[in-house]
């Protein structure tokens, strides 16, 4: 359910790390009012930046490329000195209901949780920005009731290193950070079940591990052209000891603020069964907004030693907004050589109680007859989500 694969540091057997987080957030100055906090530094509410959380528009790809920063406006090119700690909260309380079928026996299951509590801190620093840091820490419960503490993002990136300050040309940038593309990634979509271009195909991925540069630039004319790229090397799941096996590159562009396409190319090996293979996936990906709606469209593919392991994934997402509430669905099928088809359609809708905090309902069915995704034959799962973000 959870779009994040965190790294795990140790596990809480209380709900005290909770309380803790809750405590840390609700002590720092009452200035920080929005989820994100960069909202309060650029003086806009969450929605200058995003569609609906986490949806960024083309505002908020912009300004995280640029290390947190605006180019173009001069009050926030220069970064202010600090008058509160930069941090945000945000709590998600999770119903659930589990419907899964696997060798041919039905099983059910429902439970209510504390999802995830989470505290974020960072920013650009430096009179200039030349400085960008990332702090993401959650405590998130497991379904049998056990408590984990992650780190599904922290970074630290030198911006300028080429180009204006505040341009954003070409950066460096090092720690735990998501790779995709700026409108595809895992955590880019209201929709929290977690994609198989993710899990299967492994072409786009959350806390990775990994060191890269990136940069964006405009060009204008008779339309305005936005490029954004990455590239690096990313920590892969060896035996060896020589864990910096991984390397990707991704390019995107967005035409006219609607229009935005990408690619990503990834290589290295990874561990299977006590042995290191080597692995090549590619992602061509669109997206267009076009009044109340977004359409995302992905094709991916992943090679692996040995023909047995290629698999092709395409996915489909539509999103849907009007005033306070957003209507989402996705339809995805991963085909592997030698099984069936996994195929999944997940659908949503949230209401926003208001700016801070919404109700989401989640409703995901799943045919997966070789159990390629590591679940059951037939899933169907239900989720009541309730997030509050400060």
């Amino acid at each position: 359910m959870t779009k994040r694969r965190p790294w795990p540091l140790q596990s809480c057997e209380s709900f005290l790390c909770a309380l803790a987080l809750a405590l840390l957030a609700f002590l720092v100055p009452s200035s920080v009012e929005a989820y994100p906090s960069f909202a309060r530094h650029v003086g806009r509410d969450c929605g200058y930046c995003h569609t609906a959380f986490p949806k960024l528009n083309d505002t908020g790809r912009t300004y995280l490329a640029n290390g947190y920063r605006f180019e173009a406006e001069g009050e926030w090119k220069d970064v202010k000195d600090l008058q509160s700690i930069p941090v945000s909260f945000e709590v998600e309380v999770e119903g659930l209901y589990d419907n899964i079928k696997n060798g041919g026996d039905w099983s059910e299951a429902s439970d209510l949780k504390v999802e995830e509590a989470e505290v974020i801190s960072g920013g650009a620093f430096g009179r200039q920005g030349r400085v960008t840091a990332l702090l993401s820490v959650a405590v998130e419960q497991a379904n049998d009731g056990s408590f984990d503490t992650v780190i599904p993002k922290a970074f630290f990136q030198v911006n300028d290193l080429f180009g204006p300050a505040g341009s954003g040309r070409l950066n460096l940038r090092a720690g735990i950070d998501e790779v995709g593309l700026p409108f595809f990634r895992p955590t880019s979509t209201p929709i929290s079940n977690a994609m198989f271009a993710e899990t299967l195909i492994g072409a786009i991925g959350a806390s990775e591990r990994l060191i890269e540069v990136n940069g964006s630039f405009m060009s204008e004319g008779n339309r305005i052209l936005s490029h954004r790229y990455r590239a690096g090397v990313v920590r892969e799941p060896v035996e060896s000891d020589n864990k910096l096996k991984g390397f990707y590159a991704s390019w995107a562009a967005t035409v006219d603020e609607y229009l935005s396409f990408g690619a990503i190319f990834r290589a290295g090996e990874e561990s299977e069964t006590g042995r290191d293979i080597s692995y090549q996936r590619y992602a061509l990906a669109a997206e267009v907004e076009t009044g109340p709606f977004i359409l995302t469209a992905a094709y991916l593919r992943s090679k692996r030693e040995g023909s047995v392991s290629d698999g092709d994934d395409f996915l489909l997402e539509a999103l849907y907004f009007i005033k306070r509430f957003t209507l989402g669905a996705r339809y995805e099928t991963a085909d592997f050589e030698g099984s069936e088809a996994a195929r999944s359609q997940t659908f949503m809708a949230r209401y926003d109680i208001m700016s801070n905090s919404f109700v989401q309902f989640e409703y995901r069915h799943r045919e997966d007859p070789d159990t390629v995704a590591g679940g059951g034959e037939l899933e169907d799962k239900a989720r009541l989500i309730f997030t509050a973000l400060f």
